[in-house]
């Protein structure tokens, strides 16, 4: 049990018997102001003898004036409270940390109060990796890097940039009592580390990143895949879904083995650049999920892409969640790389229930729960009739 010494001391007029639960333990404090270390520790002694007390070292508290009692019967603690070499005497009370943080972008999509938690789904972060050890990402099972880890790394695959942790918070945090929770705290994540250190890459090194998730051996859960990634460019094939006659642009065609051949829902960012969707990849093609980002007033910012290729909106401004700097750090970052995190957990929720779902039938599944926007504030000078994430009621 932790222990708290209060700043402000109880006077000893103010404990009864009644205060002085059996075999409890207690704090008596004996200088009452900066103490005299060597009168402390005569005053413990003293009292340890008189009372017929055993104190361990740990519990001498010299420095404070102070000492902890421990399986105080009533009676002891009584007397003590009334000898005036004991300024004040509190029973000890239980403490806990704080409860974790439900971040706002978890709870406006309403994650959590659904019966699906993401168990038995894998959820790979295509990314900058995650932070290894992180206290709130107890479900990072592994993972694979294309570019290695630099710095201090506790595996190749260890973030050195924040950002894919910051993702994979998002995701599925686990809910532990601490931290912050996730959209599907109970998925499994797996970290592929495609971009640098400054959190740049190519679309090589996210091709072979995608070949090592569509050949892992998972056990044969079902599998989402987020890139909160983006480059320019465009769709070859613009307005077909998985069409027979695949695209020869091959980061496309990849993709579309991804999504319609080994039944992989893939998420991406919409991007940050107040531009037409339709000239960013992977966002532009069909087969992708695709997020816009809102802010806590229901409103898209000015810098998240738009357009017919954004499926759609979720939160993405002023988003907490893990970060990368120690196992117990957290950070609050902008972009529609925070708003596909929420989309690739809300996938993970739905595939916890319906396992063999294909990835048509989860972003149809993740449209038809959503909350329109028609009549929300747009400020933004951008059209924006795509819906809102909504997770209730899975």
């Amino acid at each position: 049990m932790g222990l708290l010494v209060l700043a402000a001391c109880q006077q000893q007029a103010g404990l009864s018997p009644q205060g002085f639960p059996p075999g409890d333990t207690y704090i008596a404090v004996l200088e009452p102001g900066l103490p005299d270390r060597a009168r402390a520790a005569q005053k413990i002694a003293t009292l340890e003898r008189e009372y017929g007390l055993t104190i361990s070292t740990e519990d001498r508290l010299e420095a404070l004036g102070a000492v902890i009692l421990r399986n105080l019967p009533p009676a002891k603690a009584e007397r003590l409270a009334k000898d005036p070499r004991v300024y004040a005497l509190s029973p000890d009370r239980e403490v806990k940390a704080y409860a974790e943080t439900v971040p706002w972008g978890v709870e406006r999509i309403g994650a959590p109060t659904t019966t699906a938690k993401g168990a038995g789904v894998s959820v790979y972060v295509v990314d900058t990796g995650v932070k290894v050890g992180h206290e709130d990402l107890t479900n990072l099972m592994g993972g694979y890097a294309v570019v290695k880890c630099r710095g201090r790394c506790a595996a190749p695959y260890d973030d050195d940039n924040g950002h894919g942790t910051h993702v994979a918070g998002t995701i599925a945090a686990v809910a532990n009592g601490k931290g912050v929770l996730g959209v599907a705290p109970q998925a499994e994540l797996w970290a592929i580390k495609v971009l640098s250190r400054s959190g740049s890459g190519s679309t090589s090194d996210i091709v072979r990143g995608l070949n090592w998730v569509i050949a892992h051996d998972n056990g044969g859960k079902p599998k989402v895949i987020n890139m909160s990634l983006g480059g320019s460019g465009a769709d070859d094939q613009d307005g077909l879904y998985c069409p027979n006659v695949r695209s020869t642009d091959a980061f496309h065609n990849v993709i579309q083995k991804a999504v319609c051949d080994y039944k992989i829902t893939v998420v991406v960012a919409a991007g940050n650049e107040g531009d037409d969707a339709q000239n960013h990849i992977p966002a532009a093609y069909d087969e992708v999920i695709t997020v816009s980002a809102t802010n806590s007033q229901d409103d898209w910012p000015s810098w998240s892409n738009y357009g017919a290729d954004v499926d759609l909106a979720a939160p993405g401004v002023s988003i907490l969640s893990t970060w990368n700097s120690s196992t117990q750090s957290y950070n609050t970052l902008s972009g529609t790389s925070m708003a596909a995190p929420h989309v690739s957990g809300a996938a993970a929720l739905v595939l916890s229930h319906y396992p063999s779902y294909t990835p048509a039938q989860v972003k149809q599944a993740l449209l038809q729960n959503a909350e329109s926007t028609a009549g929300w504030n747009n400020t933004s000078g951008h059209p924006h009739p795509e819906p809102f994430l909504n997770v209730r009621g899975l």
